[in-house]
């Protein structure tokens, strides 16, 4: 093919070319109208990103409720003699069953309570102690205080210690005394003096009580709080 023939062949095409070619520039575009635009193509796709938060609840649990506890004490009556115008009156007092010498020593010595007219010669520190063996208690008396008690009123101050130990302690029969350790004499309810270390009875008083002790009179108070 010749130079001529091939020029005028591209000239053709380039003609052809700018005939049919695609537009271009802002000229060349015209705006479709909304509702003519199919499948869609002009919706705004939006992407919200979502969090989910997971929240863990923690059981209620119970409160938790203390249970009292409350310890009953058996208590039971014994009687405790003090004097009224110079006789033997017991009066009833609540106590722990089995209750030492040493326990019934100390509401002795206490005194009657002081809403009731009763008088006592058994003063704070007279018995020293009381030891029992084969059913024989023997009571050990402070001499100081044992000999502030006028001699015309021993008997009675005896009296009272013995029938309150006898009437008060379990397994108890009988009651001796030692004075500062060393066994003694004392007098009896009616007068005579026993032998040194001789065991009393509750008959050897039982005629200074103000009744005889099958009359049931007595004088009930409160308990007393455990010594």
């Amino acid at each position: 093919m010749s130079v001529r023939a091939t020029t005028a062949a591209a000239l053709f095409v380039l003609t052809t070319t700018a005939a049919c070619g695609v537009p271009t520039g802002n000229d060349t575009f015209n705006e479709i109208p909304p509702d003519e635009i199919q499948f869609g193509l002009d919706a705004t796709s939006t992407t919200t990103s979502t969090t989910s938060t997971t929240s863990t609840t923690l059981p209620v649990l119970p409160e938790t409720t203390a249970l009292a506890t409350t310890t009953t004490i058996r208590l039971e009556p014994v009687q405790i003699y003090f004097l009224s115008r110079g006789r033997l009156q017991p009066i009833t007092i609540d106590l722990p069953p089995g209750s030492s010498p040493e326990q019934v020593a100390d509401v002795l010595e206490a005194g009657p309570p002081p809403d009731i007219a009763l008088d006592t010669l058994i003063r704070d520190g007279m018995i020293v102690s009381s030891v029992t063996e084969g059913g024989v208690l023997t009571v050990d008396l402070d001499p100081d205080t044992f000999d502030r008690v006028p001699s015309t009123q021993q008997t009675e101050a005896i009296g009272q210690i013995v029938l309150t130990m006898l009437s008060s302690l379990r397994g108890v029969g009988q009651v001796t005394f030692t004075l500062g350790g060393e066994a003694i004499a004392v007098k009896k309810g009616n007068g005579q003096l026993s032998d040194v270390g001789e065991p009393l009875s509750y008959d050897d008083y039982a005629n200074l009580l103000v009744a005889p002790r099958s009359t049931g009179a007595d004088t009930s108070v409160p308990a007393l709080p455990d010594q």
